[in-house]
């Protein structure tokens, strides 16, 4: 460590333990240089780096103190964190790259998952309120289909009262606040783009019908196909409400194949879940993956990359994603009166595995 962060971190250490309070002055420029033994420049730029922080407010004339408010409450460094599920598919990533910012900042992280319900989220976003939490970061649970259904009013609530809010891998469209997503529309399109290349003309879409991030890499695929003069038949577009245990896609896959006589060459997943269902239920029935049925999934989670399915994959940056939003957030909290909206989209890749077969004929000379 530098000299200045030596002395930053020896002062928000000491913030953290409550061993310097709230309102509490600190030691003088001289008597910090004193007790660690190095110049005032380098004092200084560990109190004007703090005092960006959040943690620390300068007193012309009078001095430096730890700051006893942040953003119109009491400062607690604490930040609420929701999300569907804390410990199963991309959310630990997402967690992760949170944590990565926060520990170093002396914040802690307060997690909570929703699972995908709606009340749950309410009671959790009351809580927090209750708590009194520096900042939230939340993947609201919200769907197209459904627009007046959200927890928004809690939120801005909590926001009104000075808690920095940052949405996570989902938006309300209405409302304003700052947000960091994936352009999944954008992947949606991708992933019709990578099969078509590939000679598939023949394509469906098996997706969550009732959130709105799956909604649009719906959108995507049939907006390109559309594009291209070869749109999506409606009884290859398999709609099915439901995340986790409550999903329905293992009942909608079995009605599928059921149900469906011509079967398209291809299947684009709204996430690797989804597709690892999709699977299993052709895989029950005889089909073989890709021989019979290229799949490609979504958020190139650790299903994606299991030998057995070694599924083609949108890209899911998890814990860059986490790690902005949170940013996004310190920077609300440091900067309370700094009244800009910050919206930032994150432009997906493919990750290729061999779920999917080329249709093309491949001619093979003799020499």
């Amino acid at each position: 460590m530098k000299k200045y962060q030596i002395v930053e971190e020896w002062i928000r250490t000491r913030i953290v333990e409550n061993r310097i309070l709230p309102g509490e002055k600190l030691p003088s420029e001289s008597e910090l240089c004193s007790s660690f033994e190095v110049s005032r420049n380098v004092v200084r730029q560990a109190l004007v780096n703090l005092v960006h922080e959040g943690w620390l407010e300068t007193v012309k004339g009078v001095g430096t103190f730890c700051r006893t408010r942040v953003a119109g409450h009491e400062l607690s460094t604490n930040i609420g964190f929701v999300c569907f599920f804390t410990g199963s598919y991309i959310f630990p990533e997402i967690i992760r790259g949170c944590d990565h910012v926060l520990y170093r900042k002396g914040f802690h992280l307060l997690l909570n998952q929703s699972e995908y319900d709606l009340a749950k989220e309410r009671n959790i976003l009351l809580n927090l309120k209750k708590k009194g939490v520096d900042g939230v970061i939340i993947e609201p649970v919200y769907s197209e289909d459904h627009p007046d259904a959200s927890n928004a009013d809690i939120l801005l609530e909590m926001r009104a009262q000075g808690v920095a809010v940052v949405l996570c891998d989902n938006c309300y469209p209405r409302a304003n606040f700052n947000y960091v997503c994936l352009d999944d529309e954008e992947g949606g399109r991708l992933a019709a783009s990578h099969l078509w290349e590939r000679g598939h003309r023949r394509i469906g879409v098996f997706f969550q019908s009732d959130y709105q991030v799956k909604q649009a890499r719906r959108r995507g695929v049939e907006e390109y196909l559309a594009e291209k003069g070869a749109p999506v038949r409606k009884e290859w577009i398999i709609g099915f409400t439901g995340q986790g245990s409550q999903s329905r896609g293992p009942d909608a896959a079995r009605r599928f194949f059921a149900e469906t006589v011509d079967l398209p060459t291809a299947i684009v997943c709204s996430s690797d879940e989804d597709a690892l269902q999709l699977v299993q239920e052709a895989e029950a029935r005889g089909l073989r993956i890709p021989e019979d049925l290229s799949i490609i999934g979504f958020d190139n989670s650790k299903i994606a990359q299991l030998g057995k399915i070694s599924l083609t994959s949108v890209e899911h940056p998890s814990f860059f994603l986490g790690e902005t939003a949170t940013n996004i957030l310190l920077e609300q909290i440091h900067n309370p009166n700094l009244n800009l909206l910050t919206r930032k989209t994150i432009v997906p890749r493919i990750i290729e595995r061999s779920s999917v077969r080329s249709l093309h004929r491949t001619i093979t000379r003799r020499i």
